[in-house]
């Protein structure tokens, strides 16, 4: 499904410095209907540019290529070896569909989560995009790969259609068919990026740890650079890529097959969307390249929030009683936190606050996945619980007068036993400070309705608590749950637990 690379950097960029120094740029050829020229010597001529159009993608995330079918949630797990610096590794890799979309170059593209192993160790992490056109081509619209060594970032070599000039290339025609030409699968000069391919060979039958397949496809892919140098992949019809290969003179020699192929949980789908999320935040702060782009977005209809497990202790509940839950802002963990930051106010418990910068933007509520906060804490079921949060309100900006945070609640249920305030849903609890700078305590409650803004929980134990910013400029330093203290009135100052 992609071209695997495994040698290092340092040994991957001469192979393909011809892409940036003068290398050819073909004409670009349709995609449906490419024209085979063939030299003497039998090989494919130089690799062309299929001819692409984002008006031509009526439906680009539903990619149903019978060769390359990337419905959300699949996986493909393979293992095998490969060769670096004259020694074997183990290699396995996991490449996702996920339910995330991004537009690029005017089309909007399919998500794929990838994580490769060496050895047992993680050494890239990647986002790719792909979209299906009209004809039922498949294209490649770039990629954002981090790379690692013992565990700590070292680049990304990112490339994105459009952008620097990067083109989009393609991954696998509708009708796939021997004797056509060497075609671009992307192009991203900025970093070297050309691996182009063809069809190899038709009608094959091979057998791997999954399953055997027959009528297998198999195509020969390189680099400008990398003269004599394939890599082989090996495609089923319905299932996709099954087996990897070489031949020439490709010195990593990597070999891998297909071990693993699912369709992933919704709560697997979920972990995988919380991974690619914060691989994202990162390539903001570290690729000028991906800092041109929109942010990833959720299909109509798909949760767009992730519930992580977060390693905030819980407060204890008595046994038989239902106590104040306090949660401070100054334990919470990183990990707990999205595009909120953490602060120094001595005013706070523990002096800490967390925060969004006041950018003057208003933010949508729930299901849209705006910065937001994650922990857990434990609840009595079948007691009212009434909401506080202890707000810190910035200068207004804008349209933003920053005084709002939206709140839900995993498990929770009104007084008829309706379940309300869920993660990924649209139903939440509005706590609204007023417009004025300071701190202040904001009762959470149902927005423009009557209804009592009691939260009650169907079993006893453990809760996950989803505060998500309604305005840029919103801080917080105190969350409290109380059943019995606070149930008519605010705390009348910051509570501080003995």
């Amino acid at each position: 499904m992609r071209r695997l690379h495994v040698v290092s950097v340092a040994v991957a960029l001469p192979l393909m410095i011809s892409a940036c120094t003068g290398g050819p740029t073909p004409e670009a050829t349709t995609a449906s209907q490419p024209t085979p020229e063939v030299t003497a010597g039998g090989e494919a001529a130089e690799p062309q540019f299929a001819e692409f159009d984002p008006n031509r993608f009526d439906s680009p995330t539903l990619i149903a290529n019978e060769w390359l079918p990337l419905q959300p949630g699949k996986r493909w797990v393979y293992e095998g070896t490969a060769v670096e610096d004259g020694e074997s590794l183990s290699r396995r890799i996991e490449f996702t569909v996920t339910d995330l979309t991004k537009e690029i170059a005017g089309v909007r593209t399919v998500v794929a989560w990838i994580v490769d192993y060496n050895d047992g160790e993680v050494v890239e992490k990647e986002i790719a995009f792909y979209a299906q056109d009209n004809d039922g081509t498949v294209w490649y619209l770039g990629e954002h790969p981090e790379e690692y060594e013992d565990g700590e970032f070292v680049t990304a070599p990112t490339w994105i259609a459009g952008l620097e000039e990067a083109r989009a290339g393609i991954k696998m025609m509708a009708e796939p068919k021997l004797g056509a030409p060497n075609v671009y699968q992307g192009w991203g000069p900025a970093v070297e990026w050309s691996d182009y391919g063809r069809v190899e060979q038709m009608g094959q039958e091979i057998c791997v740890p999954v399953d055997c397949y027959k009528d297998v496809l198999v195509n020969a892919e390189s680099s400008l650079g990398e003269e004599g140098a394939f890599q082989l992949k090996y495609y089923s019809r319905g299932v996709g890529e099954v087996r990897v290969g070489w031949r020439g003179a490709d010195e990593t020699k990597e070999e891998l097959e297909l071990v693993e192929y699912m369709k992933l949980s919704p709560e697997a789908l979920a972990e995988v969307r919380a991974n690619v999320l914060e691989v994202e935040k990162h390539a903001y702060e570290v690729s000028d390249v991906y800092k041109q782009t929109s942010p990833l977005e959720y299909p109509v209809g798909t949760p767009a929030i992730t519930v992580e497990v977060v390693e905030t202790p819980p407060v204890n509940v008595p046994e038989g009683s239902a106590s104040e839950v306090i949660v401070y802002a100054s334990d919470l963990p990183q990990s707990a936190l999205s595009e909120f930051e953490v602060w120094d106010d001595p005013a706070s418990p523990g002096g800490k606050m967390v925060g969004t910068p006041n950018t003057g933007d208003e933010l949508d509520p729930p299901p849209e996945n705006d910065p937001h906060v994650i922990f857990k804490v434990q609840v009595q079921s079948g007691v009212p619980y009434r909401c506080w949060i202890h707000m810190k309100v910035g200068a207004p900006k804008g349209k933003s007068q920053a005084n709002m945070l939206w709140v839900q609640f995993s498990d929770a249920i009104d007084q008829a036993n309706q379940e309300v305030f869920k993660p990924g849903t649209g139903s939440y609890l509005t706590a609204e400070g007023p417009t004025q700078e300071g701190w202040t305590w904001a009762e959470c409650d149902v927005a423009d309705s009557e209804a009592e803004g009691l939260v009650y929980f169907r079993t006893s134990g453990e809760v996950t608590v989803r505060l998500q910013a309604g305005m840029e400029g919103v801080g917080f330093d105190q969350f409290v749950l109380s059943p019995r203290l606070f149930l008519e009135e605010p705390p009348s100052k910051a509570i501080v637990e003995e």
